[in-house]
């Protein structure tokens, strides 16, 4: 088998067993799976199997978090039935699509900047599931980052100090995995791009919530008389109260996770 043939081979058949051991938890679902076999086959081919070690912290730790965090408060939460237990294939993109671009950009010669980027992104993804996972399990309710006023525990743009610790927690090892995996150690110039990684996946997660607040469609509901994230229910289209009504949770994460990139890598041209 030629050296060319492994370089595809071995991330291929690594995220197909991946993907199937997924599909048979019921972490993702078919489309779910097939996304993340792409992204994580782009992830390994250029980002290394380091670079693939520190995705998967993230889709490991963020989906034994959520599965702990549901058992504990059952689904009663509002936050937590937005798409249900089992992630799809816009869940799975909005949270792992940058990342993957990022390898690629990489493998493409994108060099340090790249490498950056990448961290950035699962940094943030790892920052903002953290804080959700865990912030549902506060026993003070969360306050809005937009009017610090209590609002139903898992709603979008809810905070508590449970939540944000974890989410400063959650980028600070995803920093720490990047560092171990690609940094020069003799060049002291690769602690502070850690450090600028870990900063982008917390201001990331600070982002998804500001942008949950207060541009994510919200709807009234008028039998329940309370505000909800849910577009329909009980096949009946719900007025919008707040925000723009093709902007869900997916979008969400995508621009906040965008924002987490564009400070990193601003920021590391400057120390670059």
């Amino acid at each position: 088998m030629s050296e060319g043939i492994r370089l595809y081979l071995m991330p291929l058949l690594v995220n197909l067993v991946l993907a199937l051991i997924t599909l048979s938890l019921r972490w993702l679902t078919l489309s779910g799976a097939v996304c993340a076999l792409l992204i994580g086959f782009i992830s390994f081919r250029y980002a290394g199997f380091g670079g693939w070690v520190i995705l998967m912290l993230f889709f490991v730790t963020a989906n034994i978090l959520g599965k702990v965090s549901r058992s504990i408060i059952g689904s009663m939460v509002e936050g937590i039935q937005k798409k249900g237990w089992t992630r799809d294939w816009a869940q799975v993109l909005a949270n792992g699509g940058l990342a993957g671009a990022a390898a690629l950009y990489y493998g493409l010669g994108g060099g340090t900047l790249a490498l950056v980027m990448y961290g950035s992104a699962v940094a943030a993804c790892t920052a903002d599931t953290w804080a959700g996972e865990a912030g549902i399990l506060s026993k003070r309710p969360p306050l809005s980052i937009r009017t610090f006023r209590p609002v139903p525990p898992g709603m979008s743009g809810g905070v508590t100090w449970l939540g944000t610790a974890s989410s400063l927690l959650g980028s600070l090892m995803i920093a720490l995995a990047w560092y171990a995996t690609f940094a020069d150690y003799s060049d002291p110039s690769w602690v502070f791009l850690a450090s600028i990684v870990a900063v982008a996946g917390a201001v990331g997660s600070v982002a998804d919530s500001f942008f949950g607040a207060t541009i994510q469609g919200h709807y009234h509901d008028p039998e329940r008389n309370q505000v909800t994230e849910h577009e329909v229910r009980n096949g009946r289209k719900l007025p919008l109260c707040r925000g723009i009504r093709w902007i869900d949770n997916d979008v969400v994460n995508f621009l906040s996770n965008m924002v987490a990139v564009l400070v990193g890598s601003g920021l590391s041209l400057i120390v670059r």
